[in-house]
């Protein structure tokens, strides 16, 4: 009798509980979940957690893609701040050469801080091994190029020497300590899905050490990358000139040259895990967009999702598809500058060149300026030890930067396939031991430097009629 009173006295106190519990949670949250009962019918279920807080995720119906060619990625509408379609947006996956993004984004960053400027030599030395058996050398030669130049290698033709020697030389030297720079900055931006371990992309001995980032992390580094107007100037080239002129690179990003003047950016990646990535973007009519892609398993692919991207979006919001309405009489595929043969291919190049004008009797700075499309406030700014009020004198030396349109015919792309982007450098200890059993010869400075390591390997199965492979080594 006793124990089944208890029992009675224990269920009525857990049934008060429960009622009191239930009453409290209606209070909590039941109103707003009426309140917000048809936005949350409206907003598909999504995984919000490590999106960044000025990013908001609507897709759009009207895009299209075959994920099945996409390993992971996105869309973003960059006026709107939304991102309009998305696959594994939170997920880290290697990224190869989108890495000298981060690489780029500090070099900008210290130029506009005043710790260097686009023309400030960067000087290493180049090795390569010529001659194969006991014949082998051990070839250096020094280089020097622009910070530009080294810019325009490691962002346009992927250059992996470049791309290192730029980290090398605004950490002063000290790689280990440009890496820990380019971590240190992907966390200040948000990118908590990121790992830098070089500043070129390459390959790991082991996936777990490979450099990698989620599309989310890349969205973010592309939009602060977006602030800087030199980045763009740089990317949006299809061809550009390197050594004043002496080389002319191809960007790896071909939407670059189909749609020159709409598509500006970004940069391209590749090596066997990471699959052909691409980091795009446009602004046709000013509604600028920017499409990541990642894993894709060729570049035509590649290219062809991210501009059906494009196209779609800018469909479905009423604007027109990437294309010019009427040809470009400047762009490579005009008839103007149609190739005359198969063995190569005009090109146009527009490039800031520096020169050196003699000032003569009778000149002054107005008449310059107006003859080298400047103004005299640029003038006196790029010389601003000679220049002092504005007054000049017969037979002084300017220094004075114009922009200048060249159409020139290029055999072959003097910085190889995209395939190339993995193609490892030489450590200096694998520098240290092949010295010991190889003879070192020292060569002058390299007067026509091609941008990209090209090694010439015999053909399996096929005799080979040279004595010698050749490895030739250049930025």
């Amino acid at each position: 009798m006793m124990a089944s009173t208890t029992r009675q006295i224990l269920i009525k106190i857990l049934l008060v509980t429960l009622v009191a519990f239930v009453g409290n949670c209606t209070k909590m949250y039941g109103s707003e979940g009426s309140e917000q009962g048809k936005s949350i019918d409206s907003v598909p279920a999504f995984d919000y957690s490590g999106l960044s807080h000025q990013f908001f995720y609507k897709p759009e119906p009207s895009v299209l893609v075959n994920e099945s060619e996409v390993r992971a990625g996105l869309l973003y509408d960059v006026m709107n701040k939304k991102i309009v379609w998305q696959k594994n947006l939170n997920s880290a996956f290697p990224i190869a050469s989108l890495t000298k993004m981060m690489v780029a984004l500090l070099t900008v960053e210290d130029v506009n801080a005043g710790k260097f400027t686009w023309e400030d030599n960067v000087k290493w030395t180049s090795s390569c091994i010529v001659g194969r058996g006991k014949k082998r050398k051990m070839v250096h030669s020094t280089v020097s190029y622009t910070l530009r130049d080294v810019f325009k290698a490691a962002m346009i033709a992927s250059n992996n020497e470049c791309s290192e020697q730029m980290a090398r030389f605004i950490g002063n030297g000290d790689l280990k300590a440009s890496i820990d720079r380019m971590n240190r900055r992907a966390r200040e931006l948000g990118m908590v899905n990121t790992f830098y371990g070089n500043p070129t992309g390459l390959p790991s001995p082991h996936l777990m050490f490979d450099n990698a980032a989620s599309p989310t992390d890349l969205l973010l580094l592309t939009v602060e990358m977006l602030q800087y107007n030199e980045v763009l100037d740089i990317t949006k080239m299809g061809y550009a000139a390197i050594n004043n002129g002496r080389s002319v690179i191809r960007n790896h990003n071909h939407l670059t040259i189909d749609y020159s003047g709409e598509v500006d950016g970004l940069k391209t990646g590749y090596t066997k895990r990471a699959g052909f990535c691409l980091v795009a973007t446009t602004a046709k009519c000013d509604h600028r967009l920017v499409a990541i892609v990642l894993g894709c398993r060729a570049p035509q692919i590649r290219n062809l999702v991210v501009r059906d991207m494009f196209n779609d979006y800018y469909t479905a919001i009423g604007l027109d598809k990437l294309g010019p309405n009427c040809p470009n009489p400047l762009s490579p595929a005009s008839p103007l500058f149609a190739s005359s043969g198969s063995d190569g291919e005009y090109i146009i190049t527009k490039e800031t060149v520096k020169k050196i004008h003699v000032v003569k009797r009778g000149e002054n700075l107005k008449k310059i300026a107006t003859h080298y499309h400047c103004s005299t406030n640029d003038i006196a700014t790029w010389n601003k030890k000679t220049v002092r009020k504005g007054v000049i004198r017969s037979g002084q030396k300017l220094v004075l930067y114009t922009q200048e349109i060249k159409k020139v015919k290029m055999q072959t792309p003097s910085n190889g396939s995209e395939s190339d982007d993995d193609q490892p450098l030489m450590t200096e200890a694998e520098k240290a031991k092949l010295e010991l059993s190889t003879e070192v010869v020292q060569t002058k400075p390299a007067i026509t430097p091609k941008p990209v390591v090209q090694i010439t390997q015999p053909t399996p199965g096929k005799s080979n009629t040279n004595k010698y492979v050749y490895h030739t080594i250049v930025p």
